[in-house]
């Protein structure tokens, strides 16, 4: 089996990955994880992805990826790119797409708040738990 995390650093996606790293470990399966981060300055800023005074796509997925390993070592690390006009529906389409590209079974995610409306406007989760073609993890708290 391939397990999926999708990883922004923020709490929710970080229990969303302890919980995939737990199912993956358990079972010794394959665990990716899959932080999608944009090019344009502002709308990292707007994802707290800034650090510093400017913003390095590089050095933002290398700060990720230092939290993925101080979470499991375990895991595949790989970042995907959006322009400056993504949306969080832009996101959740990566997500989707890696997922389909890694035939995963499960994609865990963290989410504010899916699974309270069916398709949150602003959740990457509701969009990536529209996916058929693997089950979902949402984590909510």
């Amino acid at each position: 089996m391939t397990y999926l995390a999708a990883f922004d650093g923020t709490d929710r996606s970080e229990t969303a990955l302890r919980r995939a790293a737990e199912f993956a470990g358990s079972t010794d399966e394959r665990l990716v994880v899959v932080s999608v981060l944009p090019n344009d300055e502002d709308l990292a800023a707007e994802y707290g992805l800034v650090e510093g005074d400017t913003y390095d796509p590089g050095d933002a997925a290398r700060r990720l990826r230092k939290r993925v390993e101080s979470i499991t070592t375990d895991a595949e690390f790989r970042t995907e790119s959006v322009d400056a006009y993504a949306g969080k529906g832009r996101i959740a389409t990566e997500i989707r797409e890696a997922a389909r590209e890694l035939d995963a079974d499960v994609v865990f995610v963290g989410s504010d708040n899916a699974g309270r409306v069916v398709q949150p406007v602003t959740s990457v989760g509701g969009a990536v738990a529209s996916g058929t073609d693997y089950d979902v993890f949402i984590v909510r708290s």
